[in-house]
């Protein structure tokens, strides 16, 4: 028994431990999030549209930008959906075909982000 009410006790600290860490990383990423609005404000300005990378020569990594309306968001499909759009595609095409009910679906559940996006990538040592 004595194992076992070790073996909980480290359980508990390991949890209070990885509890702290998910508290500390939500808030790096509020953080980050906040830097994110200010870099879309300044990037907004028209003078600044041809900017899609900001290189960072300290680490040799650099920001990907994604414009409003440059990128489309990741998706997922239901069941649910999934029946629809099969229904809605073979109803409408007379000669429906494996790689055109492919398209169609993926062309109606595209949807164009809105938002600044911004993702750094960190290059490999050459």
């Amino acid at each position: 028994m004595e194992q076992l009410k070790n073996a909980l006790y480290a359980y508990k600290d390991i949890d209070n431990r990885l509890n702290d860490l998910n508290r500390d990383v939500a808030t790096l990423r509020g953080q980050r999030k906040d830097i994110e609005a200010t870099m879309a404000t300044i990037l907004a300005r028209p003078e600044l549209s041809g900017i899609d990378k900001l290189e960072l020569k300290d680490d040799n990594s650099y920001v990907r930008i994604g414009r409003p309306d440059t990128w489309t968001k990741p998706w997922s499909l239901s069941k649910k959906d999934l029946a629809t759009y099969l229904t809605d595609y073979f109803q409408r095409n007379p000669v429906p075909t494996p790689d055109g009910c492919f398209k169609y679906i993926c062309e109606t559940q595209r949807t164009p982000g809105k938002e600044f996006t911004f993702e750094r990538v960190k290059r490999k040592n050459e």
